[in-house]
């Protein structure tokens, strides 16, 4: 963790920049949008900079960040409500990326995928009634895919303190807290439940950034970053 924390010293400036910040859903524009991005072209950088040793790697890599530039996109988009729909399928491009790193079924988990997708379209009915037709269609893959992306993301967790364990385990994490931010963003919009004044937008956008930090994390490289422990570790001689 010492080695990765200065790296991540941007995307924690960015994310106080943006709750200081706070710019009004009110006023949509430009500036919102890029204040909302910054910790994401952030991570997008962090993950970039990380060294792939072969190609399972490589292409886990490659797969995270695809996730994480899509996500920025659609975090643009969904500044201004009429674009709401299309910020929708750029999250659910950025999760089949995901779902790509994380593999699709090894280790499969049949009972926590189906314990996933109940939970997902129990929540997604509960929705339904305040979606309009179109919405309600692009909603419904989005559940479904995001629920996949948890699904595969917490099979891939074993817990053991060896350290490309916990990128696993972090990925997982990321995950959970992104259902956690959506489920609270489309009860808000579409049945009126919500946290009290702002307490609700902050809750949502912390979720959301602490997801994609976890997701993010999932990429660092375990080989560099445990011969640069050792390293660290290793006592000095004259």
């Amino acid at each position: 963790f010492k080695n990765v924390a200065p790296k991540l010293v941007p995307f924690t400036k960015f994310v106080c920049i943006y709750f200081v910040a706070w710019t009004p859903y009110e006023n949509p524009n430009l500036y919102a949008a890029l204040i909302k991005c910054l910790p994401m072209l952030a991570l997008i950088a962090f993950v970039w900079l990380q060294y792939a040793t072969n190609y399972e790697e490589s292409k886990y890599r490659y797969c995270i960040l695809l996730g994480l530039l899509l996500s920025c996109v659609g975090d643009f988009l969904l500044i201004w409500n009429e674009l709401f729909g299309y910020g929708v399928w750029f999250f659910g491009c950025a999760h089949i990326a995901y779902i790509c790193g994380f593999g699709w079924f090894k280790p499969l988990n049949t009972r926590l995928g189906l314990c996933i997708y109940a939970f997902g379209i129990s929540t997604y009915l509960l929705v339904l009634p305040g979606l309009p037709k179109l919405l309600a269609i692009v909603t419904g893959m989005y559940c479904m895919i995001i629920c996949t992306a948890a699904w595969r993301a917490i099979a891939r967790v074993e817990f053991t303190w060896e350290v490309w364990k916990w990128t696993k385990l972090f990925a997982a994490i990321g995950t959970v807290l992104f259902c956690i931010s959506d489920t609270m963003i489309v009860f808000s919009m579409y049945r009126g439940w919500s946290l009290p004044g702002n307490f609700q937008r902050g809750v949502v956008m912390s979720t959301y950034y602490t997801a994609q930090l976890g997701i993010a994390l999932s990429a660092v490289n375990h080989q560099k970053l445990l011969l640069e422990s050792l390293a660290l570790q290793k006592p000095k001689t004259d």
